[in-house]
């Protein structure tokens, strides 16, 4: 009896211990790299600096050129050291697309800004301003092209990320480029968003891509309603592999889906959800006070 016991509790003794080695690799593997986001199923994990960027942009909370400069420089400096060539490229993609989206945002608040009080403000052609502003920030979408380019040579089998942040930087530069570029580099943004997802069926900021057209496309070149459909269905994905700004841009596609579609109250109530992800984003701010205009309601 003593050694039933005794066997007995070696084999729990053994299987503690290898339940708690098993912990332990796991755990490790969690934290393969330092300075990144807990989310590393991604095969190339955002580092916490980025992430801070990124929140600072959605939330038009970074501030000054010259704030903006210097929280760049340290999300491209807080890449790790034990990232792969292919990681860190695909890494500086993701810091020059979000410095150009904050160039591109800042001139539009800029904008707003002098609309709103042209008494203090000395005036500034508008046409020669966006100018300014368009190749300002087509050199950093320039950039984040070459080194996604560059990640997808380096792994060109297995790359989902270089091609997300290819797609979103071609997509970048369409807005600042001549139609000419459009033409020739639009069809792009679905064929290597489709791409990434054949390798990584899970990636959501892929699936972003890959619908937005159907929600922001002018006239019949849209489809509120499919693409309705499909950011209801990527919000809803427990399995999908997103970041907080992935939430985002899918309620956001929701909302706008209705308000081009004239329903203000229910685009509304999808752009105040925006605001418990991002509370200070300009662009959903002034979208909720225009469903206000046209319901009438005056912010009530």
């Amino acid at each position: 009896m003593k050694n039933a016991q005794f066997i007995f509790c070696k084999k729990t003794f053994c299987l503690i211990f290898a339940l708690f080695f098993i912990t332990a690799a796991l755990s490790s593997q969690e934290k393969k790299y330092n300075g990144v986001s807990s989310n590393v199923m991604r095969d190339v994990p955002y580092t916490d600096v980025l992430l801070k960027f990124i929140d600072g942009y959605y939330s038009h909370s970074i501030g000054s050129r010259e704030n903006a400069q210097k929280i760049y420089k340290a999300s491209i400096d807080s890449c790790p050291e034990n990232f792969s060539e292919y990681q860190k490229a695909t890494h500086l993609s993701r810091c020059d697309y979000y410095f150009g989206m904050y160039i591109i945002e800042m001139f539009d608040l800029t904008s707003l800004e002098h609309a709103l009080d042209d008494t203090s403000k000395e005036f500034v052609d508008p046409v020669e301003s966006n100018k300014k502003m368009k190749e300002d920030a087509m050199i950093y979408f320039e950039r984040s092209i070459e080194h996604a380019k560059r990640a997808m040579e380096m792994n060109e089998k297995n790359c989902p990320d270089a091609m997300v942040i290819f797609t979103q930087s071609v997509s970048a530069n369409c807005t600042v480029k001549p139609i000419s570029y459009v033409l020739g580099n639009g069809l792009k943004i679905s064929q290597y968003a489709k791409k990434a997802l054949k390798v990584d069926p899970t990636n959501g900021t892929a699936f972003f891509s890959l619908s937005a057209q159907s929600v922001y496309a002018p006239g019949i070149l849209g489809n509120a309603k499919k693409g309705r459909k499909e950011m209801l269905e990527y919000l809803a994905n427990k399995n999908l592999v997103i970041e907080k700004f992935d939430t985002f841009n899918f309620t956001c596609a929701v909302a706008y889906s209705y308000y081009r579609q004239k329903d203000f109250a229910t685009a509304k109530k999808w752009y105040l959800k925006t605001q418990e992800i991002y509370p200070g984003n300009y662009s959903t701010l002034d979208l909720i006070e225009k469903c206000n205009k046209e319901l009438g309601t005056n912010g009530k």
